[in-house]
């Protein structure tokens, strides 16, 4: 009986194990999103196939964030990473707009909502250790013009329930949380064609 139970333990913590790599280390966050009529299998979107385009070099497009004229101490890893996931959301919601409109794309798309605002509190709070100038320093960077135009879009998505606070289960996003707590409209994904993907 003993055996069994040292069994029962090990086997539990190699599930617990795994199951925290993916969701923490690796960021799958959209593998334990239930499914149903909104939200689908992220893993079959075809948005990001549809933005690959964008990401080739998006440190290239002047409209992705950049590092402050003035002293700032945000590593250049931070600096690319916020690059990249500025880029990925702005084709997914923007250049991509009916995108969202789809349950694999809606997954795969609030997933990365996630990761994008992650990104940012991160810097934030390792901004903060270093006094207020550096928490504007990092503002400024995530203030750039596709970053404006993706808080935009996400108002937007909100506003006309393309994006509703389930969507995003019990992990939504400290900066959505006012504008999704909102009483929603009803659906306008019902009065859109169906989307076909824009060359990015």
């Amino acid at each position: 009986m003993n055996l069994m139970w040292r069994a029962v333990f090990a086997v539990c913590g190699i599930v617990v194990g795994s199951t925290a790599i993916n969701y923490y280390v690796l960021g799958n966050s959209g593998d334990y999103a239930a499914q149903n009529a909104r939200i689908g299998a992220w893993r079959d979107a075809k948005v990001r196939e549809a933005c690959f385009g964008a990401m080739e070099r998006p440190e290239s497009d002047p409209a992705n964030p950049k590092l402050p004229a003035t002293p700032h101490r945000i590593g250049l890893m931070d600096h690319h990473r916020a690059i990249e996931v500025t880029a990925a959301l702005h084709c997914y919601l923007v250049t991509q707009r009916g995108a969202v409109c789809e349950r694999d794309n809606r997954a795969y798309i609030v997933d990365y909502v996630r990761r994008y605002f992650d990104k940012m509190e991160e810097m934030l709070a390792t901004a903060k250790g270093y006094g207020e100038d550096e928490v504007r320093n990092v503002r400024e960077l995530w203030n750039s013009r596709n970053n404006r135009a993706i808080a935009a879009a996400l108002e937007d998505h909100i506003r006309n329930s393309r994006l509703i606070k389930s969507d995003f289960g019990w992990t939504v996003p400290t900066q959505l949380k006012a504008s999704l707590t909102r009483t929603p409209a009803a659906d306008m994904c019902a009065n859109e064609r169906p989307w076909v993907a824009v060359r990015s």
